[in-house]
């Protein structure tokens, strides 16, 4: 009974002690898995994002859910801060927005700063955040102001917040980057990294190929050229290696303080974006580059340099920081902690639903992966075990029917539980009936 008793009080101990450490949250835009060294690109140098990776735990498919907005960094970031799926945050305004991640963890005693990009519908950054560095626009028309470029700013003030905090109540900082977010403008010795002669693109950019038909938003004009892409990847490279020199600077703040060992860090991106893969130069589309974008926690009592290739969703992070930190979920946050896979080797949801407009809608089930276009009436169905890069549809493939006619039951399903109205049956009557 002693040892119990003795055990239960550790953890209740332990576990107090952890509600208190600081939370350094990393955001970006438009930045893909394909971006970061730790993901297994042996061309991009992004040594903090990697030490975090090393340090802490990594997802590697990990999923917005979609969009509404042609600017996915919306519904990407209303979801992540309200925790409510898709078409229930299309929903939310100023006045009936919930309780914000940030205002939760003020009510349990954390001081709560952003500086950067903010582009989430709901209430406003100073309604939520206790204080507030400089606010960037989600669509910036330069990165080079008078104060300086954009990536440098965010990172000072995220330092400056650091080493000048004295309270004794643990922090929230939330440091939102805009890049590697178009105009992709930099240093040139940041380009310099990146000869383009040496840029790789992967299977499924096809050289002269058409754009995809399907996708509304396409960023470029057809054909789809190989010297174009390879241009935009060197861009979104150099600035992604710009913003990761001030992502050490953060981490060197942190270890300067003595706060680094009593952090949790994460680091995210809302979304990926795909330069020519599938016929697609833009990020409003159901194709892995597009729709996965990194994710990394950081934290003590978290394995180190772990690799998860469960898939989850992005925005997951949300009741994951809450259980974390022992904190009650609100019953509207409906993404799931990731916490009992972390520790407990709990299975992941057993799907993955995707939805982008009406326009295009998706599934992914034990590596099978589906995409609708209701307009259309065009389907996709990939092997994402074989097939990563989605290079080969499978749907006029033997038994492809049957399980696409599985997949779309299941599809439903997430229909019901995302509150998802749009009704897919008359131009796929053959799959549902």
């Amino acid at each position: 009974m002693k040892f119990l008793l003795f055990n239960i009080l550790w953890f209740l101990l332990g576990f107090s002690v952890y509600a208190q450490y600081n939370i350094v949250f990393i955001e970006s835009d438009d930045q893909s898995n394909q971006t970061i060294g730790a993901f297994g690109n042996t061309l991009i140098k992004t040594p903090n994002m990697d030490r975090l990776a090393s340090e802490g735990i990594a997802f590697t498919a990990a999923y917005n859910m979609g969009c509404w907005s042609p600017a996915v960094c919306i519904p990407s970031r209303t979801m992540l801060f309200y925790g409510k799926y898709l078409w229930d945050s299309q929903k939310i305004t100023k006045t009936n927005a919930p309780k914000a991640l940030p205002e939760l963890l003020k009510d349990k005693g954390y001081n709560t700063y952003m500086t950067g990009k903010w582009h989430a519908w709901g209430k406003p950054p100073n309604d939520i955040f206790d204080d507030l560095g400089s606010i960037q626009p989600g669509q910036l028309k330069t990165y080079h102001t008078k104060q300086g470029h954009v990536t440098d700013i965010t990172g000072q003030e995220a330092v400056s917040y650091i080493k000048s905090y004295k309270h004794e109540a643990p922090f929230f900082l939330y440091v939102g980057f805009n890049a590697p977010h178009v105009p992709r403008q930099t240093k040139q010795k940041y380009y310099d990294m990146y000869p383009t002669e040496q840029i790789q693109l992967p299977p499924s950019v096809v050289h002269n190929g058409p754009l995809n038909p399907n996708i509304k938003y396409n960023y470029t004009n057809p054909p789809i050229k190989h010297k174009t892409m390879k241009s935009r990847v060197q861009q979104n490279n150099a600035m992604v290696s710009h913003m990761d020199e001030r992502v050490g600077d953060i981490l060197n703040a942190l270890q300067e303080k003595g706060l680094y060992d009593k952090t949790i860090i994460v680091f995210m991106s809302d979304h990926g974006i795909s330069f020519g893969e599938n016929g697609v130069a833009g990020k409003v589309c159901l194709y892995e580059p597009s729709v996965t974008a990194p994710l990394i926690i950081k934290a003590p009592n978290l394995d180190k340099n772990k690799i998860y290739n469960d898939r989850v969703y992005l925005q997951d992070i949300t009741p994951t920081l809450l259980n974390m930190l022992d904190i009650e979920i609100p019953h509207y946050v409906k993404f799931q902690s990731l916490i009992p896979i972390i520790k407990h080797n709990a299975k992941p949801r057993a799907s993955i639903y995707l939805a982008m407009f009406d326009d295009q809608r998706g599934i992914i089930r034990n590596n099978k992966k589906l995409i609708m276009y209701p307009k259309s009436g065009d389907i996709e169905l990939y092997d994402l075990e074989k097939d990563p890069w989605e290079t080969k549809n499978l749907k006029n493939t033997k038994g492809a029917r049957t399980l696409i006619s599985s997949l779309i039951a299941d599809f439903k399903t997430w229909q019901k539980e995302t509150g998802d109205t749009l009704d897919i049956s008359p131009i796929f009557k053959a799959f549902t009936e």
